[in-house]
């Protein structure tokens, strides 16, 4: 099946700032990294396979920012 996706972000490879849910839900911290959060305990190919990309930069001249 594959081994776990680990502590380390599968985008950046930096450690989460945060781990909720007793190990099951990691946050990264890093603004330029494409992953927002990542359940360690399942393979890569798992979170790829339902994964939805949200954008949550501000863009410069919008009414948001």
């Amino acid at each position: 099946m594959g081994e776990p996706a680990g502590l380390n972000c599968p985008g950046c490879g930096q450690p989460p700032v945060w781990l909720l849910g007793g190990g099951h839900q990691a946050f990264c911290g890093s603004d330029d990294c494409p992953w927002f959060t990542w359940d360690p305990s399942k393979t890569l190919a798992e979170p790829t396979a339902s994964v939805n990309v949200i954008d949550l930069r501000i863009e410069e001249g919008s009414d948001d920012g």
